[in-house]
Parts: C-alpha cells; sequence; structure tokens
C-alpha cells in the first residue's frame, strides 16, 4: 500500500524525451599525471590541466569538440588522440610558477612526439604568509604557467599538420 502511494507521488520522466547521443570528439586527450602523495589528487590534476587546455586551445581558435579520456575508446581509433605526460607543474623557491609536460599526438595519418612544452610565470605574495590570498595568488600562478605551456604545445600541435582545424598562432 505504501508503495504504491510512493508511486505515485515520484515523477515519471516521458518515455518519448530521449537525450540525443554525445557527439563524438574531434580530439580526445589523454592527461597522465605523475603519482601522488594523496589518492584521487591525480584525477583532479589530470582534469585541471586538461580544462586549462580545453580554454587555451579554444581561445587560440580550435572550434573542434575536445574530451578527456581515462582509458582510449575502442571504437575511436579513427579520432586524434594528444596525450599530455605531466612532469611538473609547482612553484619553485625563487617563486617562480612552472609547469613542465611532453606530449605526443596519434592520428590516422600518423603520430608524432611533440616534445616538451614548458611555461613559466611569476609569483608575487603579497599580505600574509599563509591567507587566503597567498592561496589563490598561487593559484593563479599555476594557471598562467599552464596556459603557457599550453600555448607553447598548441603550437607545436599546428605546426605538425596532423590535426585539422588547428591554426598557427604568432
Amino acid at each position: 500500500m505504501l508503495v504504491a502511494a510512493l508511486a505515485l507521488l515520484l515523477p515519471v520522466a516521458p518515455a518519448a524525451e530521449k537525450k540525443p547521443a554525445p557527439k563524438p570528439a574531434d580530439l580526445q586527450v589523454v592527461v597522465d599525471v605523475p603519482p601522488t602523495w594523496r589518492p584521487f589528487l591525480e584525477d583532479d590534476i589530470a582534469e585541471a590541466l586538461f580544462y586549462r587546455l580545453k580554454e587555451v586551445f579554444g581561445r587560440r581558435g580550435y572550434k573542434g569538440e575536445i574530451a578527456q579520456l581515462t582509458s582510449l575508446d575502442p571504437e575511436a581509433k579513427d579520432r586524434p588522440v594528444l596525450r599530455l605526460n605531466l612532469t611538473e607543474w609547482r612553484v619553485d623557491r625563487a617563486g617562480n610558477a612552472q609547469c613542465t609536460l611532453t606530449a605526443s599526438l596519434k592520428t590516422v595519418a600518423g603520430e608524432k612526439n611533440l616534445g616538451l612544452a614548458t611555461g613559466t610565470a611569476l609569483f608575487w605574495p603579497r599580505g600574509n604568509r599563509w591567507g587566503l590570498h597567498r592561496q589563490m595568488e598561487t593559484a593563479d600562478a599555476l594557471e598562467d604557467a599552464a596556459d603557457s605551456a599550453l600555448r607553447e604545445l598548441y603550437g607545436a600541435v599546428a605546426k605538425s599538420g596532423l590535426l585539422p582545424g588547428l591554426e598557427e598562432k604568432k
């Protein structure tokens, strides 16, 4: 009796409303992060770097759909895969935020090792040593360093000629 009453109260989604199938990505990205001391931190770092890549590539003019993969989709062999290997993303003792990564691009036209991409940004701490402002400024500096490295990577991908839709920016 109670189950029947609850069934009447719950909204039922119409069967006709189906979500469209997701559009296949024009570029698949795999981000490999070295192990850290905290569980699941690698996933957070990989996701943050992926979103920085998506934003930088979009600002540089790439119009294609970009998707992050945790493992390669066997049905998507015909779609390009950009593999990033994060080497370093930190603020060093001198106060510079640094991002270093290697990358490779695999398409049906071929595979290319894109080499090393690096970015550096200055970190100017203001206020007290442990305050919230310092954490926000550190995050901004790390983002700037990643953006710098990803702009360099964009240039390497565009220069390779393996991925349509990228224009080399000066």
